[in-house]
């Protein structure tokens, strides 16, 4: 086997699978308290209540991603975000499918003091991931059931993004305005999502799947999540998701309480993965299984490489380790169990990326569980729809 084919795939493996009360908890280190912030009134206004309050985080979160751009890109961020919105028109499909989230960040951006450009880039952490190597010439698992043995249908993951991301472990809870649910929303200070749950028990989880086509005029990640949360059932979200043009290639683990589904869903395709035929659970990681819609640099690379899809996934750690976790249907997966899961240090699904862990129940009474951090050294806190948290 050639060392530089294993290098690639190792590496695709380990870096990625609102008026306005806030109730803060004390600053948090690397992993600590999830700071809950109510939010409602018009997009703007939520988003302007978000950026005051997390004013001094979001400075600090800015601060530190326009510094890893110029690493990675080599030249100054201020270069690199006017060349990266030059190259990519998200904003035609965001106004589409998610009207009202710009003015959110518009709001975002006034209430913390930052420009509204810089404020928008920061929203894109997979569309940059995906395409900022085109514009300028840290992954996740999950895991996700329908009721089964007695326990809840549920979605869940670990969240992995760099380093410079963590510190400031964050739930907003966005009111529901009558036409549309409330929504608990998982994120960092300034970005409107990074997955979430609804008054409806619709959940949604991401894992990014870099491999795939993307487009450059489609809707962002965060954004689509939110776009997710907007929805009343299982059935409205998988349309939703099947409907729009997405811009950053994603795997979207959709839940009701009824059922769950995990979708890789790549610029031109959505297809629907399985880890065996009749399987009543389903697991990713970051490695596209189910859909050949590859983006022609990685097509090239695979073939470079001489390597096949299955063979460039096989390298990952972490799905062979959930494979052989969760072989069949006899397989327990209660709340437990999960835990036990995401708190493996050895697969890597639990790992020094990990920024925080989600469990979402999809039954009649949602709760959506967060660990601010490693899930085997940060306790999980419970927020329901009842306005109170407990731990």
């Amino acid at each position: 086997m050639k060392f530089r084919a294993m290098s690639l795939a190792m590496f695709a493996c380990l870096m990625f699978g609102l008026s306005s009360s806030a109730m803060m908890a004390q600053a948090p280190g690397p992993g600590g308290p999830v700071r809950i912030l109510e939010l409602r009134g018009t997009p703007y206004e939520m988003g302007l209540a978000h950026g005051k309050a997390l004013k001094s985080e979001i400075a600090e979160l800015v601060s530190r991603w326009k510094e890893d751009l110029a690493r990675t890109y080599r030249a100054p961020a201020a270069d690199f975000i006017r060349k990266f919105l030059a190259f990519t028109d998200f904003a035609p499909a965001i106004d589409r499918w998610t009207p009202g989230l710009l003015d959110e960040v518009r709001g975002i951006a006034a209430g913390a003091g930052v420009d509204f450009e810089t404020m928008f880039a920061f929203q894109l952490v997979d569309e940059i991931w995906v395409m900022g190597r085109d514009a300028a010439a840290e992954k996740c698992t999950s895991m996700a059931a329908g009721p089964r043995k007695g326990f809840p249908a549920f979605t869940s993951q670990t969240m992995d993004i760099p380093a410079f991301y963590h510190g400031y472990p964050t739930v907003l809870r966005i009111r529901g305005d009558g036409s549309r649910p409330e929504a608990l929303v998982f994120t960092f200070p300034g970005v409107v999502a990074l997955n979430g749950l609804n008054s409806r028990s619709v959940g949604v989880c991401v894992n990014a799947v870099t491999q795939l086509s993307f487009s450059p005029k489609g809707l962002p990640v965060a954004f689509t999540i939110r776009g997710l949360l907007r929805q009343d059932s299982f059935r409205d979200a998988e349309k939703f998701l099947r409907d729009i043009q997405p811009a950053a290639p994603q795997t979207y683990v959709l839940g009701g309480p009824a059922e769950t589904a995990c979708f890789e869903r790549s610029a031109g395709r959505m297809a629907r993965f399985l880890p065996f035929e009749g399987a009543e659970f389903s697991f990713h990681t970051n490695h596209p299984v189910a859909n050949d819609d590859l983006a022609p640099r990685f097509a090239e690379s695979l073939k470079r490489e001489g390597q096949t899809l299955a063979q460039y996934g096989g390298f990952c750690t972490r799905f062979a380790f959930l494979r052989k976790s969760l072989p069949d249907n006899s397989a327990i997966l209660d709340l437990n169990r999960l835990k036990l899961l995401y708190s493996d240090r050895r697969s890597g699904i639990n790992n020094a990326s990990t920024y925080g862990c989600v469990i979402m129940l999809l039954g009649g009474k949602p709760e959506f569980h967060v660990a601010g951090g490693r899930p085997d050294e940060t306790p999980f806190q419970v927020f329901d729809f009842s306005g109170r948290k407990s731990e």
